[in-house]
């Protein structure tokens, strides 16, 4: 909210600081286009003054022209009143120059830049490198006269550039340091003198632009990278408005408005008051709002972990929403761990009910068992004890589910790896009692069903150990022998494989029971049977697919 009220006030000040800025900067770079040109001064004096000269000679040209030798003479002493020009002459449209300060006639016909300057009709600056009369670079400033009212020819006057370097050695007005070059050139863009840093070279320009393109503007600041990637500010300033201009370059690593002694930025009123704020409603968030949040989420963390609550009094700091937030969550946490409570005591009890029931079951089947036993001891006739045998293996195979089932925590399910063991094992004891013994091999994983698959597992498993141990046979004179392997295959799949040695003969025994209960227990198994008998091998091969536990209709 407080942010939100200072937003007007901060919005106010920013406009206010753009404006400022604007004019800062604009203020800057007419301090800089002044600095530069008072800093080329001295150039433009010279520059001025020999225009004014040559003026001056173009008036009086008609009378000098009627005395050559007079003409000479009065030029040279327009030279000679002067330390700034190294020659004057006049130059007639023929090329021939009878009147200079050499006192000689000179034909410069054929120098092309003399034939550019009589072709022009205004005043002229230019810069000659190697001139026909004083051999060292000098500057050349012409004007046109007329004859007649025609353009009869160009009166010219030459300034040494030295004399520019020796004039600026400790006079005029002082280099800023962030000057790093001050340069002179005329329309066509060429140099006519540098002020700072030795001899004039390209790489000193802005990227991109020319000497010629910059004299096209008007007095102008800008920042760009010179031609070696430099961060430059370039100042450019007329002279001498279509004839000579002042190039200024600048160091830019501190900006403009430091060009000129720097200052704090105006933002920074605006800025500061509005992190200020931001500072303000923060820490005033944090003690009322956040870090009791974060009090209750960890209370949460905490209770959803291990159940712990609070300690009492803790939230009395809260402001009144938050205080009810965390009564709420108290109450809820309490209503929470009494279900808790009363669904455990529930679930104690039907535990114990459902192991009560599977041990009296357990129980009661030990005694049909023992009765079971009882009656085989009183039967003479061997059929029906072997009938007898097998209705108590069946017996004693269910009594050993429930008793696992009695036993074993593991969320109703049982290990019928283990059953199909003891299961085989006694299946194995009694088959051997009476006769011949058998030689057993198991591969049995742990394979953990609920009851609706063990109890039809564990019976198909004994129907095939007692089948295996009534029949098993060898017809090399071997002892039989049996292979049982129980495996865990690729994701709910479950694999019983049941090998057995077997001869003919022992298989043409057969009533058939066993095979019909075998098929029923795999029905119920939802498991597919696959049986292969050779010669002296009798192999069955069921499988199928692990269920989930599925809670009756009824079941809440």
């Amino acid at each position: 909210m407080m942010s939100l009220a200072l937003l007007p006030v901060g919005l106010i000040a920013i406009a206010q600081t753009r404006a400022v800025t604007e004019k800062v900067r604009r203020n800057t770079e007419l301090a800089l286009l002044a600095t530069v040109e008072q800093s080329a001064v001295e150039e433009r004096l010279a520059i001025q003054r020999a225009l004014g000269v040559a003026d001056s000679v173009s008036v009086m040209v008609p009378d000098l022209l009627a005395d050559k030798e007079g003409c000479s003479r009065r030029l040279s002493m327009i030279v000679e009143s002067s330390e700034r020009f190294s020659f004057a002459g006049i130059i007639p449209t023929s090329g021939i120059m009878e009147c200079s300060t050499t006192g000689e006639t000179l034909d410069v016909s054929g120098l092309a830049r003399v034939q550019e300057m009589l072709s022009s009709t205004g005043p002229l600056v230019r810069v000659t490198m190697n001139p026909t009369v004083s051999q060292t670079p000098v500057i050349t400033v012409s004007i046109p006269f007329y004859l007649n009212e025609q353009n009869a020819g160009r009166v010219a006057l030459s300034i040494p550039l030295a004399s520019f370097v020796a004039s600026n050695e400790g006079v005029g007005v002082p280099r800023p340091e962030a000057l790093k070059d001050l340069i002179t050139f005329n329309a066509k863009g060429e140099v006519l003198t540098v002020r700072a840093g030795g001899a004039f070279n390209d790489s000193r320009l802005p990227m991109g632009l020319s000497l010629a393109s910059l004299a096209e503007q008007k007095s102008t600041a800008f920042s760009s990278n010179n031609r070696n990637g430099e961060d430059r500010i370039y100042t450019v300033v007329p002279i001498e408005k279509g004839q000579l201009y002042v190039l200024g370059i600048w160091d830019a690593r501190s900006g403009l408005v430091d060009q000129i002694g720097g200052s704090y930025p105006a933002i920074l009123f605006p800025a500061l008051m509005w992190l200020t704020s931001l500072v303000v409603v923060l820490m005033a968030t944090h003690r009322l709002v956040l870090r009791h949040v974060r009090s209750l989420r960890r209370q949460m963390v905490r209770f959803a972990r291990d159940r712990t609550l609070r300690e009492d009094g803790s939230g009395s700091e809260m402001p009144a929403e938050l205080r009810e937030i965390q009564n709420s969550f108290d109450t809820m946490a309490y209503s929470i761990l009494q279900d808790e409570a009363r669904l455990e005591n529930a679930v104690h009890e039907k535990n114990v009910l459902i192991r009560e029931i599977h041990h009296r079951v357990k129980n009661n089947l030990q005694l049909i068992s023992s009765i079971v036993n009882m009656q085989i001891r009183n039967v003479s006739n061997e059929e029906t004890k072997s009938i007898l045998r097998r209705v108590q293996d069946r017996v004693l195979s269910l009594a050993t589910i429930h008793r696992d089932l009695y036993q074993n925590n593991a969320a109703g399910r049982v290990n019928v790896g283990h059953l199909v063991k003891e299961i085989l094992e006694n299946s194995v004891d009694i088959g051997s009692a009476d006769g011949e013994a058998v030689q057993v091999k198991q591969d049995i994983d742990d394979v953990m069903l609920y009851p609706d698959q063990a109890v039809p597992m564990s019976l198909l498993a004994a129907e095939a150990a007692t089948n295996a141990m009534k029949y098993a046979s060898s017809a090399n004179g071997s002892a039989p022998w049996i292979h049982v392997s129980f495996k865990v295959g690729e994701g709910k799949q479950r694999i019983f494989r049941f090998s057995n040695s077997a001869t003919g003969e022992g298989r043409g025994e057969s009533t058939g029971m066993g095979t019909r209960l075998i098929n029923a227990f795999a029905i119920q198994l939802g498991a597919d049977i696959d049986i292969t008998a050779t010669e002296d091998t009798y192999t069955m091969t069921v499988i199928f697919e692990a269920a989930e536990f599925l809670p009756q209709a009824e079941s809440y």
